[in-house]
């Protein structure tokens, strides 16, 4: 409520009550004058102070006994990974001493993992499986790796690492690993091996991956291929080989297909250059006869590349209403082989026809070949006259020359020369001048049939010649007992010879083929009818029906077969008797 006095009053009267109180003492101390003496102020403030200071002093030594009771700590977050089997999955964590004090603390290890799989917990120094107890400086920090190794696949482990301090559980991390299936393989090529009809590739393939697997090889459509195995099962790590073998003889540029039953595919690209010598040779009898309307003959086809070939054949002949065929008419041949084609031949007019026999080769080449075909005339009666000399028997030339013109006068005389204890005799010669005859040093000897021995007797060459004819005209007069038919080829160095028999008789006998050679050249001198080499005798039992006998002779690299032919006889291997004998020169 509102006061009715005068404002001026009021504060007047204030005044007065204000100077009517009386002034309170003064505090010991308080006074200017003495600096020294404890005034409340001064009391209050030092309480305040100590108050203050003993905040600070308790705050410290609880902060001291703070630092000295913390516990280390296991720092790190659970984590999973995907490994392989065989690989490894590493987790990193750290254990972290906040103490001012070291500290003594221990890891363990809490494994569930499948059987086979490995976990370890390694610091930089060494690695623990189970658990390990250490000790950590102060305020430091130590880093761990926990490691986990996986032995299967599509299979899941974990591992727990718990820190213990002071035998008490403090915190635990958990670390996961699994294996997931992971199919994978891989394919190369090893090698390729040529040969005369293709070439071998051998192909390797590798299970890469983590799980068994099966592969199945594909070779395109059209190829002409062989695959030792089309499918094969791989466990993995496993690695297996196979072969592709193309059949081919020109360049091969083409692929497989490989794939897995996971769904995988590898394509392998196969490719070989070939370059091949293409070549070959056609070799007959330069004659034949034949004494039925139908016959066949023989030829060889020789491929002489170096890579299998194919060859068309046609056989024409050169006379009216002769026919010639070929069969086989194709044929294939290896390299460096041959094949024998037979040829029917049908006769027609006349007594003889030549054929012309072509060989057409897949490679290009064109080759042909003549064949000269008689109507065979019955053989005669043939006599053999084996003669033995030696250069350093001045004598024997007389026999020689005397030989040399009886055989120009009888077509069915047959003449063989043998050289004894000279240069010019052979080992092959020997066979029947040691082995038959048992000659050694029998020199202006001769031999007929086997059994006539005709020696040296005095006279000159006319006397000789005489003497002899009179042994051969008797001898030619006797009844035929067999025949001889003889055909024959070379190839390079070698001779091939086949002798077709017709006996009229039976019995034991032994055929041989003799290799000799006219014009042969020594020191100045031509001489004929020279004994070259002897084929070892092949014993037959002849009878009615025909025999072929063949028999082959190899001469020294580089020497040609100009000049030699084949004596064939057929001779009794007890009484010696000869009774046939033929020659063909080659």
């Amino acid at each position: 409520m509102a006061s009715g006095l005068p404002v001026a009053d009021r504060r007047t009267r204030i005044r007065r009550r204000e100077r009517d109180e009386p002034d309170e003492p003064d505090e010991p101390g308080e006074s200017s004058d003495n600096p020294y003496r404890i005034t409340g102020i001064a009391i209050r403030r030092f309480i305040l102070l100590f108050f203050v200071i003993y905040a600070v002093l308790a705050v410290s030594i609880f902060s001291v006994f703070a630092l000295q009771d913390q516990v280390p700590e296991l720092v790190g977050n659970s984590a999973e990974k995907e490994i392989q089997s065989g690989e490894e999955a590493s987790f990193t964590v750290l254990v972290r001493n906040p103490s001012i004090l070291e500290k003594e603390f221990s890891l363990a290890l809490e494994k569930e993992l499948p059987s086979g799989w490995l976990a370890s917990l390694c610091d930089e120094t060494q690695c623990f499986y189970e658990e390990c107890a250490l000790v950590i400086g102060p305020r430091q920090e130590q880093h761990f790796t926990v490691n986990i190794i996986a032995d299967t696949v599509g299979s899941e482990g974990c591992v727990r690492l718990l820190l213990y301090f002071e035998g008490t559980f403090q915190k635990m991390v958990k670390f996961s690993a699994k294996t997931r299936e992971k199919p994978h393989f891989t394919a190369e090529l090893i090698e390729n091996t040529p040969d005369q009809k293709g070439v071998l590739f051998r192909l390797r393939i590798t299970n890469t991956g983590n799980v068994p697997d099966w592969y199945t090889v594909f070779v395109p459509s059209g190829v002409s291929a062989a695959v030792s195995e089309s499918t094969l099962e791989l466990e993995p790590g496993e690695e297996k080989d196979f072969t592709v073998y193309i059949e081919e003889n020109q360049n091969i540029n083409t692929s497989v297909v490989i794939t897995s039953q996971s769904g995988l595919s590898e394509t392998l690209y196969l490719i070989c250059e070939r370059n091949f010598h293409y070549d070959f040779e056609l070799y007959s009898a330069r004659e034949f006869y034949i004494d039925q309307p139908e016959t066949e003959v023989t030829f060889d086809i020789i491929n002489m590349g170096d890579a299998s070939d194919v060859y068309r054949l046609s056989a024409t002949c050169l006379s009216p209403e002769w026919e010639a065929h070929c069969y086989p008419d194709t044929v294939a041949v290896d390299s460096k082989k041959s094949e024998r084609i037979r040829v029917l031949i049908k006769r027609g007019e006349g007594r003889s026809t030549s054929v012309i026999v072509t060989a057409t080769s897949e490679s290009g080449l064109s080759k042909n070949i003549k064949m000269s075909i008689y109507v065979q005339e019955t053989q005669g009666k043939t006599v053999l006259a084996e003669y033995f000399t030696g250069t350093w028997c001045y004598v024997c030339s007389y026999g020689e020359r005397a030989l040399r013109t009886l055989a120009e006068e009888f077509d069915n005389l047959i003449v063989l020369v043998y050289h004894l204890k000279d240069d010019i005799e052979t080992p092959g010669s020997q066979r029947r001048t040691i082995g038959v005859y048992g000659f050694t040093d029998a020199v202006s000897t001769m031999v007929v049939n086997g059994m006539k021995h005709v020696y040296y007797s005095s006279g000159g060459e006319g006397t000789i010649y005489f003497r002899y004819k009179r042994i051969f005209e008797a001898l030619l007069s006797e009844s035929l007992r067999a025949e001889i038919y003889i055909s024959g080829r070379t190839s390079q160095n070698t001779a091939y010879v086949t002798a077709e028999i017709h006996s009229n008789v039976s019995g034991t006998y032994d055929v041989w083929f003799v290799l000799f050679k006219n014009d042969f050249e020594y020191r100045g001198e031509t001489k004929q009818y020279i004994v070259r080499d002897t084929a070892i005798p092949q014993r037959v039992f002849l009878s009615q029906e025909e025999l072929m006998v063949s028999c082959e002779f190899t001469l020294p690299e580089g020497e040609s077969f100009e000049g030699y032919g084949v004596v064939v006889i057929v001779q009794h291997p007890e009484t010696l008797e000869v009774i046939q004998a033929n020659s063909y020169m080659l």
